[in-house]
């Protein structure tokens, strides 16, 4: 982060919090369990990510964008990467080496397909193309790695065991956690995030390897749900039990989690045990309610699916003006996982704030799941006045709670 940034971001936290605690105690919290601490840190927040990016409503600046730029800027104002102290636990960087990871792009051909209909409607023809084409240039073009950093709590770690920063497994049946991250699959890595692994892996007595996908708008969807697909498949390879895995994201990468799983179910590949989602992305074809309701209390700024600058456009079509055609796009089970089928799901844990704009997201996924055969495997977890990802701000009780929610039922996995 340049000393310009630096100094902008101190600039911010000062004008911000002057103004924000003379509210605080002229009216009073804006939320019942909110304290002064609580809303400067979300006020600071949403100053910062307001202000990054252009506010935009419509398309008629479109071709005027300079869209590297606008994500140079994004990235460089984002949260460095977190140190992790010994006695939270250790990591590893562990490169996955794509062509070692053993895929056959016909496993995402609709031809391969049985004639199930459930199944045809997650991968459209064009997704599909996609999908082949990325294991196509794997294939024959460069070298790849996949970045992943395997966390593990110091509850769990023993010095040693060295075995314990590869990433295979200790012992038979060992329970390892893939997670993704969040970043509106534009920002973000696991390295942001090792304090929030560090905490699921002591919570869970679990091993996490986090993975660094590719991000957007440089390699737009599918990008980012191939590499997920190449983790899980390395996971696989390296001998862990697929019924003793737990696959989780926040966020973005709660959506990526989501449509892993209409994928891994689509394509025959053997399911994973259990599936955790917090404050997951579940639908990109519309704006919900919440994001309406609840901009008054959230962090996150989301635009408009109208502005180009929205992170759902820059996820799936950089730079593609809107259409019925773009939304109909989005709307496929892959983009938009909550459109998809869920009657073979893995058990499925789903945790948000209350007053996130994004708590639609998570309640009409749950809705949704609850109609399937066994409702009872679907569990929704809401936590009042907690904001987007609330599992970050560690000193609340609200995420000591989440968290220990987490280890239980990666246990009961």
């Amino acid at each position: 982060m340049a000393l310009t940034d630096i100094a902008y971001l101190a600039y911010v936290a000062l004008s911000v919090s002057v103004v924000s605690t003379i509210e605080y105690f002229w009216r009073g919290p804006r939320l019942p369990r909110w304290d002064l601490k609580f809303q400067l840190r979300r006020d600071i927040m949403h100053r910062i990510i307001s202000s990054v990016v252009p506010q935009l409503t419509d398309d008629s600046s479109i071709d005027s964008l300079d869209l590297p730029k606008i994500v140079h800027d994004m990235r460089a104002k984002a949260m460095p990467a977190a140190e992790l102290k010994p006695e939270d636990g250790v990591y590893q960087v562990i490169g996955i080496p794509v062509r070692d990871v053993r895929i056959d792009p016909r496993e995402f051909s609709i031809d391969e397909m049985s004639d199930n209909p459930e199944e045809i409607a997650v991968i459209d023809a064009g997704t599909s193309d996609k999908l082949c084409a990325l294991c196509e240039a794997d294939m024959q073009g460069p070298e790849r790695t996949i970045s992943c950093e395997l966390v593990v709590a110091s509850n769990i770690f023993d010095e040693q065991h060295e075995a314990q920063l590869e990433c295979r497994p200790m012992h038979t049946g060992e329970k390892l956690i893939l997670y993704f991250h969040g970043g509106g699959y534009i920002i973000g890595s696991s390295a942001m995030y090792r304090q929030l692994i560090s905490r699921i892996s002591q919570a869970s007595c679990a091993r996490v390897l986090g993975v660094d996908y590719r991000l957007a708008p440089e390699h737009p969807f599918p990008a980012a749900l191939h590499d997920a697909y190449i983790a899980y498949m390395y996971v696989l390879q390296q001998g862990f039990d697929p019924s003793r895995v737990v696959v989780a994201g926040d966020s973005a990468g709660g959506h990526l989690a989501l449509s892993l799983t209409h994928l891994v179910q689509a394509t025959k590949t053997p399911m994973y045990g259990g599936l955790v989602l917090l404050s997951p992305v579940t639908d990109m074809a519309r704006d919900s309610g919440s994001r309406e309701r609840n901009r008054n209390f959230d962090y996150l700024a989301p635009q408009p699916l109208a502005s180009p600058l929205c992170v759902v456009r820059l996820f799936y079509a950089p730079g593609r003006r809107m259409s019925r055609d773009l939304i109909s796009e989005l709307s496929r089970p892959l983009v938009s996982p909550l459109r998809g089928q869920f009657t073979n799901f893995p058990r499925t844990l789903i945790q948000f704030g209350a007053s996130e704009v994004l708590a639609d997201d998570s309640t009409q996924l749950h809705a949704q799941m609850a109609q399937s055969k066994h409702p009872e495997s679907f569990v929704l977890e809401s936590y009042d006045d907690m904001l987007h990802v609330f599992h970050v701000f560690f000193d609340r009780p609200e995420s000591t709670q989440a968290l220990g929610s987490i280890g239980r039922f990666v246990k009961d996995v």
